[in-house]
């Protein structure tokens, strides 16, 4: 019987083979056959630690991000506190980090008909995807709202996809572009878009403009 170190050995190497696979061949090319030949291990040997493929690219994802995705998921419980324009800067500073590092993994399935069918249904069965982020900043924002620090007319589901939109097209650019599509630090990307959602862009009232 593999002993525990053995068996969190070998669990690793396997993420690690699948991560560096997804970083220099694309998504596409990361099949379990490649994995196992990185990692030096049977290609059956994958499936005792993993069900398939995209249970792989969770893990990794979670392994990667731990803090962010606590941050996304404690989110509706941190109503009330701090301030809301600093609870959502730190998202923002995370969701820029997150989205850089899936991006190759989110453009690897969206390029390819059948891996997007594979984890459209991967996200429904578990629950999870970019569709819980939303959820559960929008369930933040509407407890801000029903303690009145947010506007009563503000609607919490776009404004959560504003703002972790913002954040993934930021990251999309940069990546297309590179360093000159960069818009400061994180932390003034994140100032400047937070107070632009949250500010609006009307006017003042009694301030005309051009």
């Amino acid at each position: 019987m593999a002993t525990e170190e053995a068996v969190t050995g070998t669990r690793a190497h396997i993420l690690a083979a699948a991560e560096q696979l997804i970083r220099d061949r694309g998504l596409k090319a990361t099949t379990t056959r490649a994995i196992a030949e990185i990692a030096k291990c049977a290609e059956g040997s994958i499936y005792r630690y993993f069900p398939d493929k995209h249970a792989i690219i969770h893990e990794i994802v979670r392994t990667r991000f731990p803090e962010f995705l606590t941050l996304v998921e404690t989110l509706p419980e941190r109503a009330g506190t701090g301030t809301v324009r600093k609870n959502l800067e730190q998202l923002a500073v995370g969701a820029l980090g997150f989205y850089r590092v899936i991006l190759p993994i989110t453009f690897g399935v969206m390029a390819d008909r059948e891996l997007l069918e594979e984890q459209r249904r991967h996200f429904a069965e578990r629950k999870m995807g970019p569709m819980k982020f939303i959820g559960s900043v929008a369930a933040y924002l509407s407890g801000e709202r029903r303690l009145g620090r947010i506007a009563e007319k503000a609607a919490p589901e776009p404004a959560a996809r504003l703002l972790l939109g913002a954040c993934f097209s930021q990251a999309s650019v940069e990546a297309l572009i590179g360093d000159d599509a960069k818009l400061g630090s994180d932390e003034q990307f994140a100032r400047d878009v937070v107070r632009t959602l949250m500010d609006g862009l009307e006017p003042a009232k009694g301030v005309r403009t051009k």
